[in-house]
């Protein structure tokens, strides 16, 4: 008995962690660099790596960064564990590192950080 109750505990757990890291989830997704600064053609056989960053300033002082490089053109992340406060705007860049150069960063993105408050109650009415 004291072992059933012991294996619900830890699936209630393992369950409970499951939903606090799907809860938030978002994506952020851009364009593939296809030309260098000078206008001319990337060829499409050469390797893209892109670094996803978020920051509170507009200006992108502080940068955090989303997830690790990779080729992707996206980014799924979760606001609470990148360290976002919710209600509160956000800006994002990326940027491309094409043969070992990185780009400047894409202009900053602003996005408001989905707050967790409840709905408003719902059907009012008199009795």
């Amino acid at each position: 008995m004291k072992r059933k109750i012991l294996l619900l505990i830890i699936f209630v757990f393992i369950v409970s962690i499951g939903f606090v890291s799907i809860s938030g989830a978002e994506t952020l997704s851009w364009n593939a660099v296809t030309t260098y600064t000078d206008g001319s053609t990337i060829p499409s056989a050469t390797s893209k790596t892109y670094r996803a960053f978020w920051s509170i300033s507009s200006s992108l002082v502080t940068l955090h960064e989303i997830g690790s490089s990779s080729s992707s053109v996206s980014r799924t992340f979760n606001v609470d564990s990148v360290g976002m406060v919710r209600g509160t705007s956000v800006y994002f860049t990326v940027r491309a590192i094409v043969n070992g150069v990185d780009s400047a960063n894409a202009a900053p993105l602003a996005w408001s950080v989905p707050s967790l408050a409840p709905s408003s109650p719902t059907n009012l009415r008199m009795i």
